[in-house]
């Protein structure tokens, strides 16, 4: 069985940023919603911005 030292660095290995989740549960729970909520307004913003420009753009129809 692997030990909870081999099961971390095989997570590092995968690419897992390990620091930025224990960073992230260091945090309240409501720190944590209120920075969730403002993540989900901004990548909203952004979908409204993209249909806006797209709906401006003229179909290629080939």
């Amino acid at each position: 069985m692997e030990t909870e030292g081999q099961l971390l660095e095989q997570a590092r290995e995968a690419g897992i940023e390990l620091d930025l989740i224990e960073t992230n549960l260091a945090l309240s729970v409501p720190e944590r919603w209120r920075q969730h909520d403002g993540a989900l307004r901004f990548i909203l913003k952004l979908q409204q911005a993209k249909a806006a420009h797209d709906a401006g753009l003229q179909p290629t129809d080939r």
